[in-house]
């Protein structure tokens, strides 16, 4: 079971000469990482990646990972998951090689997809949600296979404390809203340690429909950052947003919209794969966690050269966006009492 100071020390730089080093990357300083694992030293390009940095070599692309955010255990068991998906043959970036160390900065090599594919598209046919679901369940029924020893195991209560800390250390939270905030998380913990035992195994962590490339034969998944051992029911979500199915209408609430899209998505991966109705409740709880995890990954990160300019809808200077945040939390509770949707 994971403490909060695990996810404080999470979203927390360390050595500040390598975090430094990271955050000016540019793809003129991978030749040495591109000799190491054998590739042509040829000019690159920068793929956008708020979180890690990401280079573009020919038929290779690179990715740094940011410092002290994981173990190189905790690198290794994404590796060994990654290559998990490429032996099932399940539509996941194929890793090359291992886990690589640059000057303090570990990155792994993956080969790269080949075009043309389409980033984060706003609108999806159906055969298409049920292409990227039918991949998503085929990536849980991978990740139960092994257990991820270094990865965090799921407990709603450490995530959220631990992240708490974080979003009060950053002093974006207004003052006013700190206690509204805490009780929200509170409650949420309180409501999945009274869900009782929660069945936990390899999920993606992150499974909506930007971190896949959309192929004219269907959708190409990848980044397993966010991967832990944690309940399907994390992941299941994340599917319905933020793209709208092409035969609803773009004018329609868009509360009403995530409900229909969710059930679609949910019956899509019973196809495939069983998640029983108990666990449905566990959908709000989840989806709260996340929430705190985001606001703590944004306070964390705000103040990066050029980060919040990539999230455009996000203001952590607006006490009306902490507002609304809060507001989600106290929602995700509810949906939870009631069942969701």
């Amino acid at each position: 079971m994971e403490t909060p100071s695990f996810w404080i020390d999470h979203f927390t730089p360390g050595d500040e000469e390598i975090y430094n080093r990271f955050i000016a990357l540019r793809p003129a300083d991978c030749f040495e990482a591109l000799e190491e694992i054998g590739a042509p030293r040829i000019k690159g390009v920068r793929f956008e990646s708020p979180e890690n940095r990401v280079f573009g070599f020919g038929d290779l692309v690179l990715k740094f990972f940011r410092p002290d955010r994981w173990s190189l255990d905790a690198l290794k068991d994404e590796l060994q998951f990654l290559e998990d998906l490429r032996d099932a043959e399940v539509p996941f970036v194929r890793p090359v090689g291992k886990i690589g160390t640059w000057r303090g900065i570990h990155y792994l090599a993956f080969h790269t997809i080949p075009k043309p594919y389409e980033t984060d598209p706003k609108v999806l046919k159906e055969p298409d949600v049920r292409k990227m679901v039918h991949i998503v369940a085929k990536i849980h029924e991978v990740g139960a296979l092994r257990d991820a020893h270094a990865r965090p195991r799921f407990d709603l209560r450490a995530m959220c404390d631990g992240s708490f800390e974080i979003i009060l250390r950053n002093d974006f939270l207004p003052k006013t809203l700190r206690k509204q905030y805490k009780d929200a998380i509170d409650r949420l913990a309180d409501l999945a340690e009274a869900f009782g035992t929660i069945p936990l195994q390899r999920i993606h962590g992150d499974s909506f429909s930007g971190n896949a490339l959309w192929r004219p034969d269907g959708p190409v998944f990848m980044d397993l950052d966010d991967f832990q051992m944690g309940p399907t029911a994390m992941d299941i979500p994340l599917l319905s947003f933020p793209w709208r199915l092409d035969t609803l209408s773009d004018s329609m609430d868009r509360k009403e919209r995530r409900v229909i899209q969710h059930r679609l998505v949910l019956d899509m991966y019973r196809q495939v794969r069983p998640f029983e109705e108990a666990w449905e409740p566990l959908i709000p709880l989840t989806r709260g966690c996340r929430n705190v995890l985001f606001d703590a990954w944004l306070s964390a990160r705000w103040n990066e050269p050029g980060f919040n300019e990539i999230y455009e809808d996000d203001d952590l200077m607006d006490e009306q966006w902490w507002s609304g945040a809060v507001k989600g939390l106290e929602r995700a509770a509810e949906d939870h009492l009631k069942g969701w949707p």
